[in-house]
């Protein structure tokens, strides 16, 4: 069962030194339906069932709802309380780097990491959960709205929170209409599909892949340079890769030419200094035209003629 909960302001956790202190507001949790209906609830209950139902007789039942949240101060970061989740099977994708994402799965609230951006909860309809009743896949979308972006966490009391946040100390606001986006459905595959048409509807800022059309060097080969060089990539190596890759019968149609080519800051890198998140590849951009490694003879025109060469040498089609 998710049961919302309602607390007073106070510290929840310990976070790392990357991300900032989430401390919980006064709040009131809102459910918005498809059809606009709001709810206003404190201290209620909510059972995800296979239409989602909230504990109130004026709500419709509903596939799927959006969760908003409004406090009692205005503030740049806010961490809501929705419910506490344990002993139910669930999965959730986060981000574990300042660019990347992976997955995970848990059982209970306190589970969740800071920074989840997708939970796929599993439960049966049944109480008892036995093996013979309906199993029930409960999607948590976070959302932007306006300025604010939302993620979800846990904390130790195993509930899920929303942390809604501006990163602007000078952007503040004291609510958020559509913050999570709730579905669910007994096929996950389509639970998932139907949220994000559901978002696709209400924000509108986005069209579900069914609607976009596929470029065509989808179907083609290609390379990346980065799990091969990284940062250090050079114009011979593009060409000793490549040309390892013909001889293994897989020439590549399409080359990717990934970080390492642009010109950088050359501050000197502090050896006592500890590297987290990846941050040893987040330097300053001082220039849009390539480094001296890809120069020629002094030359800015040295980009250019590595791909004309590419495309020359191994039939590549586009850089």
């Amino acid at each position: 069962m998710l049961r919302t909960t309602v607390a007073p302001e106070h510290s929840t956790r310990i976070t790392p030194s990357w991300l900032p202190h989430r401390n919980h507001s006064n709040s009131r949790i809102t459910f918005i339906n498809h059809h606009q209906k709001s709810l206003v609830v404190k201290c209620s209950k909510m059972t995800v069932t296979p239409r989602i139902s909230v504990n109130h007789s004026n709500l419709d039942i509903v596939t799927g709802a959006f969760i908003g949240a409004t406090a009692s101060n205005t503030k740049s970061l806010h961490v809501f309380p929705i419910g506490v989740l344990q002993d139910l099977r669930f999965l959730w994708c986060f981000r574990f780097k300042l660019w990347w994402m992976t997955h995970r799965v848990g059982t209970c609230g306190r589970d969740i990491p800071l920074e989840t951006q997708f939970m796929l909860i599993e439960t049966r309809e049944s109480r008892n959960q036995q093996q013979n009743s309906p199993v029930i896949y409960t999607v948590l979308l976070p959302l932007l709205e306006g300025q604010f972006r939302a993620v979800l966490q846990g904390n130790h009391k195993n509930e899920i929170e929303i942390c809604l946040e501006s990163g602007d100390p000078s952007v503040e606001t004291n609510q958020g209409l559509h913050l999570v986006y709730m579905h669910a459905g007994t096929n996950p595959f389509e639970v998932i599909n139907q949220a994000v048409k559901a978002v696709e509807k209400q924000m509108q800022t986005f069209l579900h892949r069914e609607k976009k059309r596929l470029p065509s060097f989808l179907d083609w080969f290609g390379w990346c340079t980065w799990d091969a060089f990284y940062t250090d990539v050079t114009a011979e190596g593009i060409e000793e890769g490549l040309k390892s890759l013909s001889e293994g019968g897989t020439s590549p149609r399409f080359l990717i030419i990934d970080d390492g080519w642009q010109q950088i800051e050359s501050k000197p890198k502090d050896a006592d200094c500890a590297v987290q998140e990846g941050a040893q590849f987040a330097t300053r951009l001082t220039g849009i035209k390539e480094n001296t490694k890809f120069q020629k003879n002094g030359e800015s025109n040295g980009l250019k003629h590595v791909v004309d060469q590419t495309k020359q040498r191994h039939n590549v089609k586009h850089v």
